[in-house]
């Protein structure tokens, strides 16, 4: 796909996406404005993160990631397939990096990445009773949530990072809620991390327990890739929520060297219950 043609694909789907929070008129009607544009209007004037978020959103519809025959780009389709085979609903379109391949043979050393979000309760996962003393009944671990109703659970996979244990800072997710008018900002975190902390706090668990759910949990997180990937709890609050991912990993190479390499923003929309 053309550059041209990327940009476009990119500005449609989410000028669609959009309009699909408007709630539907008459044939007649003349066809609804973007709920975006029009929320930066009404918040002009007021300033904070709402409006800084909804604006970056806006300035973020233009996707660089560009077709190649390129290894990297075949790593695509499976990082993609790994969010959405654990609940995770990927964005419009994939993101990149330039001159951040930790191996060699990439052309312009690209590393791909992609985006998703999930509406909460996710990923509900359940976890088998656990015994205790004999004659005493097991214990019942309720469902397992790392966000709850209202809540959004983000996540980044780049595609191609090999070794990012010493810093996961640098990624971060902007979004704005279209019927609230609310938004804000959120720093991603290491995906492990992040989405078992996440489930054991909401989990209403003991902490005494915990420590023996927390193997469970692991388990499951692990069918996500690890190298690279972020996390981030979001209270979104219900409703249809668009975001864009940007921001930068840090990782070294095979060779040792250091890289930081700066993703391009992706946009995508959640709609959240």
């Amino acid at each position: 796909m053309s550059r041209r043609l990327s940009r476009l694909a990119g500005a449609v789907a989410l000028s669609c996406a959009a309009l699909l929070a408007v709630p539907a008129t008459a044939a007649a009607d003349p066809a609804p404005a973007d709920p975006l544009a029009q929320a930066i209007a009404a918040l002009q004037g007021q300033g904070g993160a709402s409006l800084a978020a909804a604006t970056a959103i806006a300035d973020s519809r233009t996707p660089v990631a560009e077709e190649a025959n390129a290894d990297p780009f075949a790593a695509l389709d499976a990082a993609n397939k790994a969010l959405t085979d654990f609940g995770i609903t990927p964005f419009f379109y994939p993101t990149a990096a330039i001159n951040c391949a930790a191996t060699p043979g990439s052309p312009l050393g690209i590393v791909p990445g992609v985006a998703g979000g999930a509406a909460g309760p996710w990923p509900q996962l359940s976890v088998p009773a656990i015994p205790t003393l004999p004659g005493l009944p097991s214990i019942t671990i309720p469902e397992l949530n790392a966000v709850d109703k209202g809540e959004t659970m983000f996540a980044f996979v780049p595609a191609g990072i090999v070794n990012d244990s010493a810093d996961k800072t640098g990624m971060q997710v902007a979004w704005f809620n279209v019927n609230t008018l609310q938004g804000g900002f959120a720093d991603f975190g290491g995906l492990a991390t992040t989405l078992a902390d996440s489930i054991l706090t909401n989990s209403g668990v003991p902490d005494a327990a915990k420590e023996i759910v927390r193997p469970f949990v692991i388990g499951a997180i692990d069918s996500l890739p690890a190298a690279g990937a972020r996390a981030v709890p979001v209270e979104t609050g219900s409703g249809t929520v668009l975001a864009a991912v940007f921001g930068t990993v840090n990782h070294t190479g095979l060779d040792g060297t250091a890289k930081s390499c700066f993703f391009f923003p992706t946009v995508g929309m959640i709609n959240v219950a």
